[in-house]
């Protein structure tokens, strides 16, 4: 029998610690990509990991009703908040690899599609770091979180038409960057 997220709260508050790593494994690595995504620092994305379910365990007592999710999400939204205040500017870290790769070496099908693959989350990347706060935390929630528009208006504390709204443009404005980057690197493949 699968539990709903709320269902393993419940168990997890009695103390069940299952309960607890079942959570964790719901929402652990969601959780870490929205940190991620919005720091570009991996240590800084998993200390903010586990202070969020710190905080979730502390208050435990706090979330009643409703989706337990959002509850977390919100948490995390306010966490990052905190850490851009704190900060004044987003830490990036530059990992750059090699242009061209060994030419005596054959690709097999599946490494081509690998590296297409990280290309593409590079240009996603790249487009994020350009993107203003609001709109990076609007596609990292929904895009790569996985919350769906009312939960992110319930996270972001705006109504759900303003959420959809600043959904819609956030997506517009990675759409262009992409496009844009993609016409970039179009161009000086040409070259």
């Amino acid at each position: 029998m699968n539990m709903t997220p709320e269902e393993l709260w419940k168990e997890a508050i009695r103390g069940d610690q299952r309960a607890w790593q079942s959570l964790y494994e719901i929402f652990g690595s969601q959780v870490y990509q929205f940190f991620l995504r919005n720091t570009r620092n991996p240590e800084l994305a998993g200390d903010k990991l586990q202070e969020v379910f710190l905080r979730i365990f502390k208050n435990r007592d706090s979330f009643k009703y409703g989706s337990l999710k959002t509850w977390i999400f919100r948490i995390a939204r306010n966490l990052l908040i905190d850490e851009w205040r704190k900060t004044g500017k987003r830490e990036i870290l530059d990992e750059t690899l090699p242009e061209t790769a060994d030419s005596g070496v054959q690709l097999e099908e599946a490494v081509i599609d690998a590296i297409e693959h990280e290309q593409m989350a590079r240009l996603i990347d790249e487009s994020l770091d350009q993107m203003p706060e609001q709109d990076r935390m609007a596609v990292c929630l929904v895009y790569i979180a996985g919350l769906s528009i009312p939960e992110f208006a319930e996270v972001m504390e705006i109504p759900p038409g303003t959420a959809k709204t600043r959904v819609r443009h956030a997506r517009m404005v990675m759409d262009s960057l992409l496009r844009e980057k993609m016409q970039i690197k179009r161009f000086e493949k040409g070259l």
